[in-house]
């Protein structure tokens, strides 16, 4: 569950029993709210690591429906169509890129829990409110709004 509805109460049976249609009718509801109005400026494509059609390739997925593009969000991918991609551009702007010693690479299918991915990336503990996930193959840092929006968004538009 994501930890802003667990901050506020939300049970994990509550969380669980939306279906997918109730998953992506909460994210259509929220996303803009979620995302704020205070951000200048339109987030550039180009900090994405990886492209619509690499992951199409990586996952053996056929090309995304015209108007609509993939994108990775904890090792899994996602459909998005332009108001998704622009809402995941802009988590990605938001982040904090970790840097990894040791040239250590992301595991481009692995959703791990936070505890999994302070293991095997040898990560620091972080302090509450703050988050670590995979975002198109780069691991980052998040504070617990984006991380929900985040989580929210691969809910809603898994592909797998």
């Amino acid at each position: 569950m994501p930890p802003g509805l667990a901050k506020k109460g939300v049970t994990y049976d509550e969380w669980a029993s939306y279906d997918q249609d109730g998953y992506d009718e909460l994210w259509r509801e929220h996303r803009n709210d979620w995302l704020g109005s205070d951000f200048d400026g339109e987030p550039d494509p180009e900090r994405l690591l990886l492209r619509s059609d690499q992951i199409a390739t990586l996952f053996g997925l056929d090309p995304a429906p015209h108007g609509q593009r993939y994108g990775l969000i904890d090792g899994m991918p996602v459909l998005l169509d332009q108001d998704d991609y622009r809402s995941l551009l802009l988590v990605n702007e938001l982040a904090q890129v970790e840097d990894l010693t040791d040239g250590a690479r992301i595991a481009p299918t692995a959703a791990l829990t936070q505890d999994e991915m302070i293991d095997l990336y040898r990560l620091p503990h972080l302090g509450a409110g703050d988050n670590y996930a995979v975002l198109n193959g780069q691991l980052v840092q998040l504070k617990d709004s984006e991380y929900e929006l985040l989580q929210m968004l691969r809910i809603a538009r898994a592909v797998l």
